[in-house]
């Protein structure tokens, strides 16, 4: 059974671009931030030294925030947006493929457009978040965080209990991307190791005369021309499928939203930072922030790929048969991906 939707979110889709500065110097960021973990000498400012102990790392940065400089609370609050329409994105993608087994549930459908409507409310929420957006945040007896945004209530709470860690990492992530925080406030938080595996089987691989295939239940099918190099190519095969998947997941609350969707010139590009990629939605320049290292690597099977990414987004039935898989995927395959 599904979760139940908790409070809606308010602030789907990527915060503001890293390259926005809110005039506060980085001396003066250190010195807040920097009290979360203990890193600065001296004494500790008094609501840190007011802080329980043990007391979770997005708890301990709302803390500090909740009486720092307006624009910082409005960087969590547009961080906390943007993953919580990413999380109800996923919950939708999974009734999706819930609803092809079962096409006659119907508590399932309302379910599943409830949670669409909470997505699209965050992704609209988290693009029009500014440094001017009048945050105010609070921290509940259990840590829970609540974020009142232009009046409007909005708790950081995942849809699936046993994931609130890593959407709190996710959120932590976001915001030390737009300021400066100490390496202990990451490190304190849930290990990569521990985020949740995308949603969907993982591809099944078969083999025959003409050369292994990689396929999955949602219409993708990768032909290789060889068995050299297979374990590579086991590896790159499912960091294509899954970054895919999370595609999607980023676009369907986006589409809610209203966002336009130019699929011959979508494009995964770069951002300062490696560890995050660009995608482009249209040519009018409209992006989502993502993590798509592979696909960002083979360009020409992205391009290839674009119709079945477009299928999932409208919950459709798509197959796509990738020939000649080793030469698309070489980057992947090759030595130093």
């Amino acid at each position: 059974m599904p979760p139940t939707p908790t409070a809606p979110p308010t602030h789907p889709g990527p915060p503001p671009g890293a390259s926005r500065r809110h005039g506060l110097s980085a001396l003066v960021l250190a010195g807040l931030l920097g009290g979360l973990v203990g890193a600065l000498a001296g004494s500790p400012p008094a609501t840190a030294a007011m802080e329980p102990a043990g007391r979770p790392p997005l708890a301990r940065l709302a803390v500090q925030l909740s009486s720092g400089p307006a624009p910082l609370r409005a960087d969590l609050a547009g961080a906390a947006a943007a993953e919580l329409a990413a999380a109800y994105g996923r919950e939708v993608e999974r009734a999706r493929a819930e609803l092809q087994h079962h096409p006659g549930d119907h508590d399932l459908r309302r379910w599943m457009r409830a949670v669409e409507d909470l997505a699209a409310e965050m992704t609209t929420l988290a693009i029009h978040i500014t440094p001017l957006t009048p945050v105010e945040v609070r921290i509940g007896p259990d840590d829970g965080i609540q974020l009142i945004i232009e009046g409007r209530s909005v708790l950081v709470s995942s849809p699936r209990p046993h994931a609130q860690q890593a959407l709190e990492r996710r959120v932590i992530e976001r915001f030390c991307r737009l300021n400066l925080c100490t390496a202990d406030l990451l490190d304190a938080a849930v290990p990569p190791e521990a985020l949740p595996a995308p949603a969907g089987v993982a591809p099944l691989w078969s083999f025959s005369r003409a050369g292994p295939a990689c396929s999955t239940d949602d219409g993708l099918e990768f032909q290789f021309d060889s068995q050299a190099d297979l374990r590579a190519k086991r590896s790159a095969c499912a960091a294509v499928v899954a970054e895919l998947r999370q595609l999607a997941d980023a676009i369907v609350p986006a589409v809610a939203a209203g966002a336009h969707i130019d699929w011959n010139a979508l494009v995964v590009d770069t951002t300062p930072d490696p560890g995050w990629q660009r995608l482009r939605l249209n040519r009018a320049g409209n992006t989502l922030q993502v993590r798509a290292p592979a696909l960002l690597a083979t360009p020409e099977l992205f391009t290839a790929l674009r119709p079945w990414l477009a299928a999932r987004v409208r919950a459709e039935r798509y197959h796509v048969v990738i020939l000649h898989a080793d030469r698309l995927m070489a980057a992947l395959i090759g030595p130093g991906y």
